[in-house]
């Protein structure tokens, strides 16, 4: 399973549940004081959050694609 991040790159998920989890977590950690950089993984954490689903999703409804 292979899912494109948001810079372009190709990520195979080989651990689609642990993935979820992990991307979960890290899309909630915040700074008191975030810089462009922390406002950039903010938003980077929740697309790959949000593509993750998404797969999940698929999955589960036999739609996966190859």
């Amino acid at each position: 399973m292979k899912i494109i991040d948001l810079d372009g790159r190709e990520i195979t998920v080989t651990d689609l549940a642990l993935a979820l989890m992990q991307a979960d977590d890290y899309r909630h950690y915040r700074v008191s004081d975030p810089s462009e950089y922390h406002l950039y993984l903010y938003k980077y954490w929740e697309d790959l959050y949000q593509k993750l689903l998404l797969l999940d999703r698929e999955i589960k409804s036999g739609k996966e694609q190859a």
